[in-house]
């Protein structure tokens, strides 16, 4: 009887952990990669020779003027600015206009940055910010390194009217 009583109570206290678990395994409502997928990342390409060409993420925001502008928002409001310059030119952290990217330049490899931080200076904004203000802020630093021409455009995103 004991033993009955006692696999109740357990089941009851584990439930709802093994429905959290169940949650966290299921893909995310946007069409970005799900975070089984970016852990799979590889992150930077500086340091190792690549074999094979990595798989890579696109961002659900790559091409969204709003969002970029939404993006450029999050830069200037999370002091981003403080580190890496207005334009990205760099300052304390490194520049985000150029084509040297210690961790790497690919969509899924600034989130990351952006999400678990890096040595020396580059703070986690994970717990702070959601995924798609995340995959915002990496749309508009994309948009950093693109020249006008590339870009198509003269100068910062505006909004979509």
């Amino acid at each position: 009887m004991r033993i009955i009583i006692l696999s109740l109570i357990a089941a009851s206290v584990f439930a709802p952990w093994s429905a959290a678990i169940a949650q966290d395994q299921q893909p995310q409502t946007s069409s970005g990669p799900t975070p089984m997928q970016l852990l799979h990342a590889e992150v930077g390409s500086t340091h190792i020779p690549v074999q094979a060409k990595p798989i890579t993420y696109a961002n659900p925001y790559a091409n969204d003027n709003q969002a970029i502008v939404e993006g450029r928002k999050l830069f200037n409001g999370m002091n981003c600015v403080g580190c890496h310059a207005p334009q990205g030119g760099g300052g304390m952290g490194p520049p985000l206009s150029d084509a040297q990217w210690i961790y790497g330049d690919r969509p899924e490899q600034i989130y990351l940055t952006i999400m678990q931080g890096r040595p020396n200076g580059m703070p986690a904004f994970g717990s702070i910010l959601p995924d798609d203000s995340i995959w915002k802020l990496v749309a508009y630093i994309k948009t950093l390194s693109l020249t006008p021409a590339q870009s198509g455009q003269s100068d910062q995103p505006k909004p979509s009217d």
